[in-house]
């Protein structure tokens, strides 16, 4: 991959986590009423939750998914920039790859065209959806709290029968009951973003032999706060916390580091296994040492190599 495709990545990324960042935060506000201090209105006080189908729900599973942070000593305001910053990268993580499996025809185009997609136009149509047929006919007014109209609602729905689909080989990014997949981007944000992935910049990194996109769309979301973190390590001269971790240690590793690693480790001990094996030839990253370095080894299953 060059460097102008990972610059696209890096600037549809940044992009998009400011775009998907605010929306969650706006939706917990707004419609849920946990605001940026951490407090939690009475759902009394939260017009929208009466107004908005599937709202009532989601905000009691937010009440559950707080009292568990609680309990486990984060406080309200930390919990909160945890699930923004989380549920923005799901549906980033989501949206990518679909761009990406749009490309290889794994799935019907989703995204390619936003409400437009073909994908979308015949999963309304098909025995079971006749409740989303019918809001897409219907256009989009008038609309909910959301800012849903008919036709919005059902491809809404139609994501996430996509997301319920592909959990079941990948759950734990396309888990359709996770608090995350009810934050849905709301139209406004969901059409911006859709904007993003499908701009001409970006386009050669949804393309097949570009399967590294997905892991440095992780590397320029987290680096936010794993510059932070490097800041408040090497200039403050502070000590950094258990949760802050991550973000300074799960760094993708791009596909050339990886084969080096292996070609070095696990290529080289079959070798010495196996001195006139054709692999040799393939081993672009083998890095020569002289032969008397190199001691024959008992040959063994590739399996039992440690």
């Amino acid at each position: 991959m060059d460097s102008k495709t990972t610059d696209a990545i890096k600037k549809i990324t940044m992009a998009a986590r400011e775009l998907l960042m605010e929306e969650v935060s706006g939706q917990l506000e707004g419609i849920y009423g946990f605001l940026p201090d951490g407090r939690l209105l009475p759902a009394s006080d939260c017009s929208d939750l009466s107004e908005i189908p599937e709202a009532g729900e989601t905000r009691r599973l937010l009440e559950a998914w707080l009292d568990n942070e609680t309990q486990a000593g984060v406080s309200h305001k930390k919990a909160r920039e945890k699930l923004v910053r989380e549920a923005a990268f799901t549906w980033l993580n989501r949206f990518v790859a679909f761009k990406m499996m749009e490309a290889r025809k794994l799935i019907r185009p989703t995204i390619s065209r936003g409400l437009d997609s073909s994908g979308f136009i015949l999963w309304v149509t098909e025995p079971g959806n006749e409740t989303h047929l019918d809001d897409h006919k219907k256009g989009d007014l008038p609309q909910d709290g959301r800012g849903e109209g008919p036709r919005q609602r059902a491809y809404r729905h139609f994501i996430l029968a996509q997301c319920a689909r592909l959990a079941e080989e990948v759950r734990v990014l396309f888990d359709p009951d996770s608090l995350a997949s009810r934050l849905f981007p709301r139209p406004t944000a969901l059409k911006g973003l859709i904007d993003l992935l499908n701009a001409e910049e970006p386009k050669e990194a949804w393309e097949p032999g570009n399967e590294e996109t997905i892991g440095w769309a992780y590397q320029h979301y987290v680096s936010v706060e794993k510059d932070e973190i490097f800041k408040k390590l090497y200039k403050d001269k502070q000590k950094i916390k258990a949760e802050e971790v991550p973000f300074a240690t799960q760094i993708f590793t791009p596909r050339w580091i990886v084969r080096f690693l292996v070609e070095n480790t696990l290529g080289r001990l079959w070798l010495q296994m196996h001195p006139d094996s054709r692999l040799r030839d393939n081993l672009e990253y083998l890095v020569p040492l002289p032969e008397n370095d190199l001691p024959r080894l008992t040959t063994k299953p590739a399996k039992e190599i440690r």
